[in-house]
C-alpha cells in the first residue's frame, strides 16, 4: 500500500506505475481521493507574465523586486524556494537589508542547521526563509507562520546528473520522449511538494507565487497546472499579481 499527496501527475498514476514496473498489472488498485482542504477559498496561485524566463538575461535581477513586494504584502511569514543555492544567495544579498529595515527577519539556509532554522522560522513572526532542495518537502508550518510560498523556478533536475543522463539515454534508445515521459513528471512531483508547503490545516490561507512563466507559456506547463488542486489564479503583469496578493492579506 502506498499513500501520498504527490504520487499522481495530471491526476494519473501512470508515471509511478511505469517507474515501478506495474503497468498493465490487473492486481493494482488505485484511487485519488479529494483533499480535505478548500483550495478554492484558501489559496491564490499567482503567476507574473512580464519577467524573463530562467535562461534569459535579467531573470535573476527581476526576481528580487517582485519577491520583496510580495513579502511586504504578506508581512513576512514566507518561504522562498529555489532550485540552486547560487540564485538563492544572489536574491538574498539583494533584499536582506531592505527586509530587515521593514522589521522582517531574513533567514537563510546554511546559516543554521536545518532543524534550528525551521524552529526559528515557526517561532519568529514576520520571518522569511530562503531555502533550496530539501525544504521543498517535509516542512510542516501550519497557521499564520506561513502565508506565502514563492517558487522561483520550475524544479527540473540538472541534466548532467549521471543517473539522470543514464535514464534519458536509455529511454531515448527505446524511442521514448524522455523529456515528457520522465523529466517533466519528476519536476511536477517536486513542484507539487513545494506547493503543498502552504496549506497544512483547514484554516490555513495564503498565496503561492510562481516566478517561472514557462508554466503558462510552454506546452509542458499544463502538466504542472493540471496536477495542482483547483484554486484561484492571478495571472498577468507583476504589478497586478502583487496587487492580488495584497488584497488577499488585507
Amino acid at each position: 500500500v502506498m499513500t501520498s499527496a504527490t504520487l499522481a501527475v495530471k491526476r494519473s498514476f501512470n508515471f509511478l506505475k511505469s517507474s515501478l514496473g506495474l503497468e498493465g498489472n490487473e492486481r493494482v488498485m488505485e484511487i485519488i481521493l479529494p483533499s480535505p482542504f478548500n483550495y478554492k477559498e484558501q489559496v491564490i496561485l499567482a503567476i507574473p507574465t512580464d519577467i524573463p524566463e530562467p535562461m534569459e538575461r535579467g531573470y535573476s535581477e527581476s526576481l528580487s523586486p517582485i519577491i520583496l513586494e510580495a513579502v511586504k504584502a504578506s508581512q513576512g511569514n514566507a518561504l522562498i524556494l529555489f532550485t540552486s543555492y547560487s540564485l538563492l544567495d544572489s536574491v538574498y544579498k539583494r533584499i536582506e537589508e531592505e527586509l530587515a529595515e521593514l522589521g522582517i527577519i531574513p533567514l537563510k539556509q546554511g546559516n543554521l542547521p536545518r532543524a534550528r532554522l525551521l524552529d526559528r522560522f515557526r517561532i519568529e513572526d514576520n520571518s522569511v526563509l530562503f531555502a533550496t532542495d530539501s525544504f521543498w518537502e517535509g516542512v510542516d508550518v501550519p497557521g499564520d507562520a506561513l502565508r506565502l510560498v514563492v517558487i522561483t523556478r520550475l524544479p527540473f533536475k540538472v541534466p548532467t546528473e549521471p543517473i539522470l543522463e543514464a535514464r534519458v539515454e536509455h529511454m531515448e534508445s527505446q524511442g521514448i520522449n524522455s523529456f515528457i515521459e520522465y523529466i517533466v513528471p519528476v519536476a511536477v512531483l517536486k513542484f507539487k511538494q513545494g506547493f503543498g508547503r502552504l496549506i497544512r490545516t483547514k484554516t490555513d490561507r495564503g498565496a503561492v507565487l510562481v516566478l517561472d512563466k514557462r508554466i503558462i507559456t510552454k506546452h509542458y506547463g499544463k502538466f504542472f497546472l493540471d496536477s495542482l488542486p483547483e484554486c484561484k489564479k492571478v495571472i498577468g503583469l507583476a504589478e497586478d499579481v502583487v496587487g492580488g496578493i495584497k488584497l488577499l492579506f488585507q
